[in-house]
Parts: structure tokens; sequence; C-alpha cells
């Protein structure tokens, strides 16, 4: 794990060797969680995390992707969180070429972490791992083969299922459908 570490701490270094990254100001933080989890999600939204250590806004995304966790019985040990950029801005803001170096570190540190199952949160992060157009609607909750022997699944933002739930109602479709994929990811987890 020790190499993992230190390959870790220089690929955090690299993030912010990025354009848009390398004279700013802004923390570079690759994510939070376990690490070494089964299963990693993958967003584009600066307030799934603020720290290495779960530590979150309150009333954030984090906040509720966290919450919604604990309650489907996905355990802190069981996963980790990273964002697209590791940092407050947003990747589909971002120059071609910022997004295409960003888009090798987040393979490499999948490579590194070996998650079981990478959860997609949004029809961004799914484009970009798939590396094609994704239809959303239609491939929203399957459980696909990615790479080797790790599964993705595409859920929603973890934002937008708050703002759903939160402008909706608790059965909104959205939040409802939000909770069963997450359901899905535990049910994997207990099959591996």
């Amino acid at each position: 794990m020790e190499e993992i570490e230190k390959l870790l701490e220089e690929l955090k270094f690299e993030v912010g060797t990025t354009d848009v990254l390398k004279d700013s100001k802004e923390k570079i933080v690759l994510g939070t969680g376990n690490f070494k989890g089964k299963v990693l999600f993958i967003g584009d939204d600066p307030s799934l995390y603020e720290d290495e250590g779960l530590k979150v806004k309150t009333s954030s995304s984090g906040e509720f992707l966290i919450k919604l966790c604990d309650i489907v019985g996905l355990l802190p040990e069981d996963y980790y969180i990273t964002t697209l950029t590791k940092s407050p801005k947003k990747y589909r803001e971002l120059e071609e070429r910022d997004k295409r170096d960003l888009k090798e570190y987040l393979y490499m540190q999948i490579a590194l972490m070996n998650p079981k199952i990478i959860v997609a949160l949004g029809q961004d992060v799914a484009e970009i791992l798939n590396e094609r157009e994704v239809k959303f609607l239609q491939e929203r909750g399957e459980i696909k083969q990615w790479r080797g022997e790790v599964k993705t699944i595409l859920t929603y933002d973890a934002n937008f299922a708050k703002k759903s739930r939160d402008d909706g109602g608790k059965r909104s479709k959205v939040a409802v459908d939000f909770w069963g994929d997450l359901k899905s990811v535990k049910n994997m987890i207990q099959e591996s």
C-alpha cells in the first residue's frame, strides 16, 4: 500500500499541473473514503466532498450521497468518492486539453484503486468512462462489464437526485430511482 500512496501523491501533483489548475490556489483532493473499498463513485460535482476524511458541507450533495449510502447499508469502508477534476472546477467548463489530461489521470486513479464497481454519477461521467454518447434514460441502472472484472452502473448525479427529492417530495421518481441504484450497488458487493 505504501507504493500506491506514493503513486497517489504523484497523481495529485500531476493533476495540479493541468493548465486550469497549475496557477490556481484551489485545493486538489483526489477523493474521500476508503481507497481500498469495492465501490468507486465518480461525479462531476465539487460538493461531493471537502477532504479525504469524508468531510462534507451540510445540505450538500455529498452529505446526501453519504446518508443514503448509510441507509442502504453501504458502509464508509465499502466506498471511495472522487470527481472528474479533483477540484472545485466542473469538467464540462474546461478546455479540451485539460479534459483529456484529467480523463487520463482518472483512469490511473481507477487502476490504482482497482474497484469492483464504478458508479457513474451522471451522464457526463458515463460518457467519459464508456468513451461514447450515452442514452441516459435507457442505460441508467444497468449493470455493465467495463474493463477486466470491473462493473459499472450509471445513475443520476447526486445533486440532481437531491434537488429532485427536495423539489418533488420524497417519492419523486428520480430520487426513488437513485435509491434503487444504490441498493443495486449494495447487492453487487454482497455477491462479490
